[in-house]
């Protein structure tokens, strides 16, 4: 139910996702244009770091008191696997990894080592956020990193399409 005055509207459960739908339209064109219309001199890191905070905290409809909860377990979460990532590639960041068999052995054996405690990491920090989400919201929290991913790269491909760069 909505009241707008001294009127009751009934919203049903079809008015409701549709509402929901444009609403995540709308934030997400609005994301994209913030990004797009941003000032060269600001770091795109913080950019794309506040676009994904509001990305992420409108698709799991955190409250309040999620969000206080929520927001430094996921960064502390996030930190860790920055980390693990960065140990990975700076190994083969001036390594061709594909010269010869043995090096090709060694990086698939670290390729998979680091997957595996991605994997960890995840398995740990699942239980941390299920103490301030719902598992839905944790579900939800999985498709929005992929849908956040996904919608970055298509706006890279369409500025690159189109002659325009990142700005920096």
């Amino acid at each position: 139910m909505m009241q707008v005055g001294n009127k009751k509207y009934y919203i049903t459960n079809n008015q409701a996702e549709m509402k929901r739908a444009l609403l995540t339209i709308i934030f997400s064109a609005l994301c994209l244009g913030m990004l797009y219309a941003q000032p060269k001199d600001r770091d795109m890191h913080e950019k794309v770091k506040a676009l994904k905070v509001a990305f992420i905290t409108n698709k799991l409809e955190l409250t309040s008191e999620q969000s206080a909860a929520f927001w430094p377990v996921y960064n502390e979460f996030e930190k860790e696997k920055r980390e693990l990532k960065k140990d990975f590639m700076s190994e083969y960041k001036d390594k061709n990894p594909t010269t010869d068999d043995k090096t090709a052995h060694q990086y698939i054996n670290d390729n998979l080592d680091y997957q595996e405690k991605e994997l960890a990491l995840k398995k740990k920090y699942k239980d941390k956020l299920l103490k301030v989400i719902s598992a839905t919201q944790l579900a939800e929290l999985y498709r929005s990193e992929q849908d956040f991913k996904r919608m970055l790269l298509d706006e890279l491909k369409q500025r690159r399409g189109s002659g325009h760069r990142p700005t920096r």
